[in-house]
């Protein structure tokens, strides 16, 4: 159950962390496209800023920036299909086997072990009867019919028993089969690292590419400060 509870909750943050790619993706795509419009705007400048504005020039250079983030839109969002498809995918598959096998574990808890306990419980209880039936010398009807219970009660509880060696044999089979596939979490988590690292790498580049071309927003020296 600790194991199951912890693979939920980690399968529920790695659907947030991709929901986030997937949400700056979207983002950095509005934020060039708000970008280009500003850039494809032809309303003309009023005639007392005209002569000092540098607004026609600078626009001109926001529709060209615009493309840029369409490209760190498209890292991001592949990014976000990583994380879907290598870690949260393989995480929600894992979690279904796991739900199986609680499943099971309750059935037999519930059920079969359940009911065999409530069988060995009225086997227990027609043997004190017939202890009792043959202490006091009751009739031989009565003795008889006690007699034909206990023997149907213990069919009833051989047939419980090779249930519930069955469901043991079950249990012991899907047991085997989580433990062989936990190992699984060390591939999940390689693969979440490499998604990461490929993601930040890749809109890093982008982005480093982009810095020098800010330049055409200001010309000269313009305060515009290079990466640490």
């Amino acid at each position: 159950r600790n194991i199951h509870s912890s693979f939920q909750k980690l399968r529920d943050r790695a659907e947030k962390m991709a929901e986030r790619s997937k949400e700056n993706a979207t983002d950095l795509l509005m934020f060039g496209r708000e970008l280009s419009t500003l850039g494809s705007d032809a309303s003309p400048l009023p005639s007392l800023a005209s002569s000092l504005s540098t607004w026609g020039t600078l626009r001109q250079s926001l529709k060209s920036l615009s493309v840029e983030f369409a490209v760190l839109s498209d890292k991001a969002s592949q990014q976000g299909r990583r994380e879907e498809d290598d870690v949260v995918e393989k995480l929600s598959l894992f979690l279904d086997l796991l739900q199986s096998y609680s499943d099971l574990c309750e059935r037999h808890e519930k059920g079969v072990l359940h009911e065999h306990q409530k069988a060995l419980h009225k086997y227990g209880i027609l043997k004190r009867q017939m202890m009792s039936a043959t202490v006091q010398s009751k009739e031989q009807v009565s003795v008889e019919q006690l007699e034909s219970r206990i023997v149907q009660q213990e069919s009833a509880i051989q047939t419980m028993e090779l249930r519930n060696y069955f469901s043991l044999f079950c249990l012991h089979q899907e047991t085997q089969l989580i433990f062989t596939y936990l190992p699984i979490t060390s591939h999940i988590l390689g693969a979440f690292v490499n998604s990461q690292v490929q993601g930040h790498r890749e809109m890093g580049e982008v982005w480093n590419e982009l810095q020098p071309k800010l330049g055409c927003l200001f010309g000269g020296k313009n305060g515009l400060k290079p990466p640490v």
